[in-house]
């Protein structure tokens, strides 16, 4: 095998992954149209645009404030994915399939992590890769098949490889002496009761344990992409990268809610996966690939009675130099670009290209819990007064008596991660422009389900309960938020 090739099988899975990721992450967004995305949830276009909006952003979902018309805009983005998935005219859905998913994420900032960055990154490199030739529609029904598997990098491929490593060596750069001298970051992250399940404490009461998984993943982090690039055993070393990173992600999945982070890092790797390891997967997936293949045809089949299928573009001689040459200039940017996020690089990326990034959203940074944790961890409450003369009650715990306290499961109030993420965003003082949106929000739509229990105002309040080293405890502060009426 030639060294850094890469397998068309594996960019294929990776596809059909990334596919998957997309019609999950659209599922759950849409059980939050109204309140993410129209005008009568808690960021209306007006102070979208006044507040979190970059003006090199490009998104179809502002076009209207209606729910209506964004789940015609959902319902797109989902045939898209599907289309996507099938392998059908592959190279137009993936340009379908980033575009809509970059102006999705245009519509709302606020509820967004680094899950997201690397999806919308992923697609983007996928639209220049050959990741349609093995497992889809258009192979299917192409008369130019290959009849290899394994494919020299390409510029693209390069840039995909350059991704992957990025998210993992560019975020062990940015993190800080919790991490890497103190090695105290996973107690800090662990102590957040936000995103902590309840299967975190039992590794949370255990110091010695928790720094050397504090050393362990930082060195993880820092090196495992360089398994990408060793010269020799080549193929092993690959193939064990990606099964760390899937070991590394399923095990965040399991003790912390960051959403659909550790399912999309964990598909975005697949590609690297080698040809030996490629062999070996579909001599034990010899059936599944029959009914799978037979699926892909028929629906295909169909929907080529409403999409006519027409073979993947290919470009004249002289634009195949244009484009290599605007893929090498991509791939230096995206590079110079994260090189710039390191605190000790002085030399930031010129304001004169900056625009290329936020309009195309190859903008990024991979800061996750860097340089340090977050402290103010902390619960919200809803404080609700009804109309009447009833006592008031927590809008989150409305069957129970108000109270303060801690509940048994923070994490467990948050409908998604999503929600999650926003309440972290509320909470910052730079968004306090958020608050009022959010209360006027939260209580209409509380009036408008219980008729018989209408309140008259709300206050948001948190109890913010700083992390102190050593479990030192620390007395909850009540901070009262916002006040609506």
């Amino acid at each position: 095998m030639k060294y850094l090739s890469f397998d068309l099988r594996a960019l294929a899975c990776m596809r059909i992954g990334i596919a998957i990721v997309i019609l999950v992450d659209l599922l759950i967004r849409a059980s939050d149209l109204e309140a993410f995305y129209s005008d009568t949830g808690v960021l209306p276009l007006e102070l979208l645009f006044r507040k979190g909006w970059n003006e090199y952003f490009v998104s179809v979902h502002t076009i209207s404030g209606l729910w209506q018309v964004q789940l015609i805009l959902f319902l797109f983005s989902f045939f898209c994915a599907v289309m996507l998935l099938m392998g059908y005219r592959t190279q137009l859905f993936t340009v379908l399939s980033w575009f809509m998913l970059l102006s999705l994420h245009n519509r709302n900032g606020f509820i967004l992590q680094g899950g997201d960055d690397l999806l919308r990154m992923i697609l983007f490199w996928g639209m220049f890769i050959p990741w349609g030739a093995r497992y889809s529609y258009d192979n299917i029904r192409s008369s130019n098949k290959k009849i290899g598997f394994a494919i020299p990098a390409s510029i693209a491929l390069f840039a995909y490889l350059l991704q992957i490593s990025y998210l993992y060596t560019g975020s062990a750069l940015l993190k800080g002496p919790e991490w890497n001298s103190e090695f105290t970051a996973l107690y800090y992250t662990y102590s957040l009761d936000q995103i902590a399940y309840s299967l975190t404490k039992y590794l949370y009461y255990h110091p010695s344990l928790l720094k050397e998984l504090t050393r362990i993943a930082y060195y993880f982090e820092l090196f495992v992409p360089v398994l990408f690039f060793l010269p020799f055993a080549h193929s092993f070393f690959r193939f064990m990268a990606v099964l760390l990173i899937v070991v590394f992600h399923s095990l965040n999945e399991l003790t912390l809610l960051i959403g659909l982070f550790p399912m999309i890092g964990m598909v975005a790797v697949i590609g690297v996966l080698p040809t030996a390891a490629m062999d070996k997967i579909e001599a034990l997936t010899v059936r599944f690939r029959m009914v799978l293949s037979k699926t892909i045809w028929a629906t295909g089949h169909y929907i080529n009675r409403l999409i006519t299928w027409k073979p993947p573009v290919v470009f004249p001689f002289y634009l195949h130099y244009v484009q290599t040459a605007v893929l090498v200039f991509l791939t230096v940017f995206v590079f110079d670009w994260n090189f710039s996020n390191l605190s000790f690089i002085h030399s930031k990326l010129s304001d004169h290209f900056r625009f290329i990034g936020y309009s195309l959203r190859l903008d990024q940074s991979w800061g996750m819990f860097a340089p340090g944790v977050f402290k103010d961890d902390g619960w919200y409450v809803l404080k609700a007064m009804p109309s009447s003369e009833a006592e008031p009650f927590d809008l989150l715990h409305p069957e129970d008596e108000l109270t303060l306290d801690k509940p048994k499961n923070v994490v467990a109030v948050f409908k998604n991660d999503r929600w999650r993420k926003y309440s972290e965003s509320y909470l910052l003082s730079d968004n306090e422009f958020l608050r009022g949106y959010f209360c006027n929000y939260a209580r209409r739509v509380w009036n408008e389900k219980h008729e018989d229990r209408l309140i008259q105002s709300l206050e948001v309040i948190y109890v913010k309960e700083f992390t102190e080293p050593d479990y030192k405890y620390s007395i909850p502060k009540e901070e009262v938020l916002w006040h609506c009426e």
